[in-house]
């Protein structure tokens, strides 16, 4: 991971936490040329006082604002009219957009007290005391498949690339280009993992983030949300076994058909319904007296 790392260092830099803000929507290439005249034109016009050519540069400066200016309310208007009109064609447009972004709460701060942040994290993640590692003998009449292409792939599919980094910095775009450009080595690191029974410690830190609850005190360690990433390459190794896990749990002899939860495209509802389904055919089966449907 070290390599991806570097490579990423070195060929992007890393996303500054704080946003450009994006141009307004008036602005335009001809009002920045207009722009940079007029500052140059004042920087002429400053630089010549008290020379004789000074006059000239102050008439050169006066123009190039006047310009300016009248370029940026044309721009204005002509902007707010097609706002107008697209609020009709396109509700959910750039004027609702621009709306909504005026309604937005103001951006909250993570606690900068270390205190506070001691406490935050032994509130929220209490520690357990560890007990006993249960060690399961394995059988050697059944050795651990290799961890497929097909495997791979469909797990690095379910990781979205617009979510945030671990602790290694990783993007989720530039994993995805690293597994699809070498397969073979996340397929040899993985089924290693597997055939070792080892879950790689790095892979197991996270990079929390406390994230203010609206309306609570800020001295509070309950007052905070917290936020764990992890690094993507173990969510990947997570999401194979847990596909092997599901197909060996969904064939046949595996899970009870009464098993309702962590179940795929089964619920509580499901289970109510056949509690209730049972009732009704032992009602129907006049196992009670006077029993009806």
């Amino acid at each position: 991971m070290s390599v991806i790392t570097g490579t990423c260092d070195a060929s992007m830099s890393k996303v500054n936490p704080r946003r450009r803000r994006e141009p307004v929507c008036w602005w335009t290439a001809e009002i920045a040329d207009l722009r940079r005249s007029c500052l140059r034109a004042r920087r002429l016009f400053q630089r010549s006082r008290g020379r004789q050519d000074g006059e000239t540069h102050s008439a050169n400066y006066a123009s190039a604002r006047h310009l300016l200016r009248v370029a940026i309310k044309t721009s204005k208007r002509r902007c707010w009219r097609q706002l107008c009109d697209e609020v009709n064609s396109d509700v959910w447009g750039k004027p609702y957009k621009i709306a909504m972004s005026r309604l937005r709460c103001p951006q909250t701060k993570q606690p900068s007290s270390p205190l506070l942040v001691r406490s935050a994290v032994a509130a929220l993640f209490p520690r357990v005391p560890s007990g006993p590692t249960l060690q399961l003998p394995r059988r050697a009449e059944e050795p651990i498949p290799a961890v497929t292409l097909e495997e791979l792939k469909g797990a690095q599919s379910r990781i979205k690339e617009r979510l945030a980094p671990g602790p290694d910095g990783i993007p989720n775009s530039a994993l995805k280009i690293a597994i699809a450009v070498r397969p073979d080595i996340f397929l040899r690191v993985y089924t290693t993992c597997l055939e070792t029974d080892i879950f790689p410690s790095g892979w197991k830190r996270q990079r929390l983030v406390l994230i203010p609850k609206p309306g609570k005190p800020p001295d509070e360690p309950t007052s905070y949300r917290p936020l764990c990433m992890l690094d993507t390459a173990g969510k990947i190794l997570e999401k194979i076994i847990c596909d092997r896990l599901e197909d060996f749990t969904e064939r046949p002899g595996g899970l009870s058909e009464r098993q309702y939860g962590f179940q795929k495209g089964r619920s509580t509802i499901d289970a109510i319904e056949d509690v209730i389904s049972t009732a009704r055919n032992a009602v129907a089966g006049r196992r009670w007296f006077r029993g009806t449907t």
